[in-house]
């Protein structure tokens, strides 16, 4: 999702139903007091009904309205401290500013969007797994190379594979006592649908990484981790980062390294002996 929930809304605005315009209407144009409003202020404010609102708050990313209105609050009370866009005038100092800064944001609007029992239930599910296998294409093919490389250093069996064919058949090998972890940017690629609809049919549980939370992947997943992208402009060409999804990834890879303990340990020590073997 786009950095900064005002953005969010902007950007995802032509999407939404009208009920959900009203709402968004309404707090693009009193952002500033919106923390002080009810769900039941806020439902008669926009001229729709309770449940309109609590499902927006939801298609944000937010588990429901308290959250989401804590994060808007948040924003008003931490506005960007400089622009998003790069220009040819910018000095080195500058543009290294702008760069870190949209990843510090990227972060700490991720972190948000993170809850207890969805870290959990993915541990759960990773750990139980007699198969861990990672999918993604493009930017994501990436995230997903990184968290296989990653997740090789704890005692479970995991799988990936770069080539979209290949990463079909292993899909298709996967069963429900298995587990898949699929990411995808805009959570709409027709081939990341197609490699997800097969786990389906497998009834293999998937946990979802995307950035947009009312994307056809989301349907898949069991559960769902949303990934805020901060874009980064220059010459009117977004640099989308791929900061959240890796740290995504890194956080569950934790989470279950702490979940394995010493056993963890002795795997990432067993792999890195045969590594200095070969270096000898």
């Amino acid at each position: 999702m786009e950095g900064q929930i005002t953005e969010r809304i902007k950007k995802d605005y032509d999407r939404m139903g009208s009920s959900s315009q009203k709402v968004a209407d309404l707090i693009m144009k009193n952002t500033a007091t919106i923390s002080s409003m009810t769900l039941a202020q806020l439902a008669k404010r926009s001229g729709v009904s309770l449940a309109t609102v609590s499902r927006f708050a939801k298609d944000m990313g937010y588990q429901n309205f308290s959250q989401f209105k804590w994060a808007l609050n948040s924003q008003v009370e931490n506005p960007l401290a400089i622009d998003n866009e790069i220009s040819d005038h910018d000095t080195l100092k500058t543009v290294s500013q702008k760069v870190l800064n949209a990843n510090i944001e990227t972060l700490t609007e991720t972190f948000d969007l993170l809850h207890e029992e969805d870290l959990y239930a993915a541990r759960q599910l990773i750990v139980n797994a007699k198969n861990l296998s990672f999918f993604g294409l493009g930017g994501s093919n990436i995230v997903a190379f990184d968290a296989y490389h990653r997740f090789l250093r704890v005692p479970l069996y995991v799988s990936y594979n770069s080539e979209y064919h290949m990463a079909l058949m292993q899909a298709s090998k996967l069963s429900k006592g298995d587990c898949a972890i699929v990411i995808s940017h805009s959570g709409s690629n027709k081939d990341t649908i197609n490699i997800a609809e097969i786990l389906k049919k497998r009834d293999v549980p998937i946990i979802v990484i995307t950035s947009t939370p009312k994307s056809a992947l989301t349907a898949y997943g069991e559960i769902c981790f949303f990934s805020i992208s901060k874009s980064l402009q220059y010459r009117q060409k977004a640099f989308l980062s791929m900061t959240s999804q890796l740290a995504i990834t890194e956080c569950l890879y934790m989470l279950t390294a702490q979940y394995f303990g010493k056993k963890a340990d002795e795997t990432f020590d067993s792999l890195q002996d045969i590594i200095n073997t070969r270096h000898k």
